[in-house]
């Protein structure tokens, strides 16, 4: 990327709202400073729920010069910490997120399901099932895959490890149910969902920590988690995912700034910091995933111009903690 160009990350809402006469002239903002608007793969993803008008967001970035942003992964598909700006047709650039989606139609395998469900959500159906197929979906995956190595030539060390986790995989859903049972047969119990029975046992809840005020709202709420919970086998980075823990994968590795903000952002909406609205219902919680994303994605750029509060409020306690320099434009109702 330039080193001369002053980027400025659009939250999808402030696209929104320059679709229908721009009342904050935002236009007239990024032409009069200079300033190069971004957009990500999650902006792509949000104009592709926005069903009917496609073709307006589309038209709008591409009329102001947008520029598509992504991170930089490395040989083993880990983020490096580093991203690269593109000047791509912004039409051409959707038409090939489209046929990305049409040849690779993987989900998360059960995760964003789980996580709905701590909110109240996916009420016609339980834990242990959300694991279950999950775990079959994941399987079938995997078996696709191995299966369509079949007539490559490859090593034949490689093909007999490769045999090995086929059958491994075969019984990857009866290992996952065992390794879960326990945990999933305690929260179908539940009369409640995950983040009501946190609240009530550990009294935690937006009431109290949306009257934290800045500066140091990470080490504020830190304090009142560290009053109201046992944490005494944990600190604060790992509390909040800036830091792996010892399960995870990438245990002893430094996480890149993206990562750490969307940790950050994901812990203080489960705490109940400025929680975004309606998390049980699956539109409003992948609305939400999207927000945690452009938090992300802004760190790479200069601004991030957003009019959510909720989305703002955790973000600038996320931005403030890890020292992220990106100035957050904050558009409020008038």
């Amino acid at each position: 990327m330039k080193q001369t160009e002053i980027l400025a990350y659009l939250d999808h809402n402030i696209l929104d709202l320059m679709t229908k006469e721009d009342p904050h002239n935002v236009k007239e903002l990024l032409k009069k400073e200079k300033w190069t608007p971004i957009y990500s793969d999650e902006t792509l993803k949000e104009i592709h729920r926005s069903r009917g008008y496609e073709d307006t967001f589309l038209q709008l970035l591409e009329e102001i010069s947008a520029k598509f942003i992504e991170p930089i992964f490395d040989g083993k598909s880990k983020q490096t910490g580093q991203a690269k700006i593109h000047e791509f047709s912004v039409k051409a650039k959707y038409e090939q997120f489209l046929q990305n989606k049409r040849e690779i139609p993987v989900g998360d395998f059960g995760i964003s399901e789980t996580l709905m469900k701590f909110y109240g959500g996916k009420q016609d159906t339980c834990f242990e099932k959300i694991i279950e197929n999950g775990a079959k979906g994941l399987q079938g995956y995997i078996l696709k895959t191995i299966d369509n190595i079949d007539g490559i030539d490859i090593p034949e060390k490689v093909l007999q490890e490769l045999k090995k986790f086929k059958e491994l995989t075969n019984d990857l859903p009866e290992i996952l149910k065992a390794q879960t049972s326990s945990m999933t047969t305690k929260l179908d119990k539940q009369n409640t969902s995950v983040i009501e029975a946190f609240e009530k046992e550990t009294g935690i809840s937006p009431r109290i920590l949306n009257n934290i005020n800045f500066p140091d709202v990470i080490l504020k709420v830190w304090d009142i988690v560290s009053e109201k919970t046992d944490v005494t086998n944990i600190d604060l980075e790992t509390f909040f995912g800036i830091k792996p823990q010892i399960f995870e994968e990438d245990f002893g590795k430094e996480r890149t700034l993206q990562e750490k903000v969307n940790a950050i952002y994901h812990q203080l909406n489960f705490l109940g910091y400025y929680r975004d609205s309606k998390m049980k219902l699956e539109r409003r919680f992948k609305a939400s995933f999207s927000d945690m994303t452009h938090a992300g994605m802004a760190s790479f750029c200069h601004f991030f111009l957003s009019r959510d509060n909720d989305l703002v409020m955790k973000t600038g306690a996320a931005f403030e903690y890890l020292g992220v320099k990106t100035k957050i434009l904050h558009y409020k109702d008038s």
